[in-house]
């Protein structure tokens, strides 16, 4: 006849092993996935798009900002940044086109 007691001991015992006794370091466990931006692609070119970028050639997120590289209605470069955590404006740059620089000689 098969004796219950080992059994017994080894469920009881099973849950010690898993614990780690006080003052004994813990291992790092795995590392939290990546967080979205508050503000999403699609959210960055509308900003892009209501301060005048008709055409997107390029977007990227760096950091915690958003990239947007595109042309105006008149062909001048575009680069607008902003904040992915709420879509504010850090900075934008706006280059004239070809055809007005060369009306100024």
């Amino acid at each position: 006849m098969l004796s219950r007691t080992p059994l017994l001991v080894l469920a009881v015992a099973s849950p010690l092993w898993v614990l780690p006794h006080p003052g004994q370091a813990q291992a790092p466990g795995p590392s939290a996935p990546s967080q979205q931006p508050a503000v999403s692609m699609e959210q960055a070119r509308r900003i892009a798009a209501e301060n005048g970028v008709v055409r997107v050639e390029e977007i990227s997120l760096e950091r915690d900002e958003w990239k947007v590289e595109g042309r105006d209605s008149t062909g001048a470069e575009i680069e607008i940044k902003l904040r992915a955590s709420d879509g504010v404006i850090i900075r934008m740059e706006r280059e004239r086109p070809a055809s007005a620089r060369a009306d100024r000689k």
